[in-house]
């Protein structure tokens, strides 16, 4: 018997309890008193949708590490001012980021990052593919390459078949 392994991934937004607490107090984690305001258009980092101009998007300090460490940076990120739902197709790539051209940085399971480049646009799961095909990678950040700003984290999820 012979054993094969893929890699498939999960994609994780920004969770809801962390965007209804900005939308309710208006504070950041790092205390930054907050506001909505209309923008022309930006990513919402909770439901992964690109807005539309003139919705109501609030702009917070965010940092998607759990672990400290000289990688766990804090930037800015949208969400929608009102409720939205949670981004839940986990097991495949927002469709409002799939034309974009993003970095992806991969990271090793001590939060070190081990490698980066800019995805495919249109074509992001083989960017992911070739990243996770460094065994240390644990999770891959996506981010806008322009402003460096963190949209959603990529889980792997190595699943083993004979």
């Amino acid at each position: 018997m012979t054993t094969t392994t893929r890699v498939r991934f999960s994609i994780s937004a920004i969770p809801t309890d962390v965007a209804a607490r900005i939308r309710t107090t208006l504070v950041d984690d790092f205390g930054n008193q907050l506001v909505a305001r209309a923008v022309d258009s930006a990513p919402c980092r909770h439901c992964l949708r690109i807005t539309k101009p003139g919705e109501d998007l609030i702009v917070f300090a965010y940092q998607p590490f759990t672990s400290v460490g000289p990688y766990a940076e804090v930037g800015p990120v949208f969400v929608h001012a009102a409720p939205c739902e949670a981004y839940a197709h986990r097991d495949s790539f927002p469709e409002d980021f799939r034309k974009r051209i993003l970095t992806m940085r991969g990271y090793n399971a001590e939060g070190t990052i081990e490698t980066a480049e800019l995805s495919d646009a249109g074509n992001p799961e083989a960017t992911i593919e070739r990243l996770f095909s460094n065994e240390r990678l644990s999770f891959i950040h996506v981010r806008n390459p322009a402003w460096g700003c963190y949209d959603f984290r990529i889980d792997r999820i190595s699943v083993s078949g004979s």
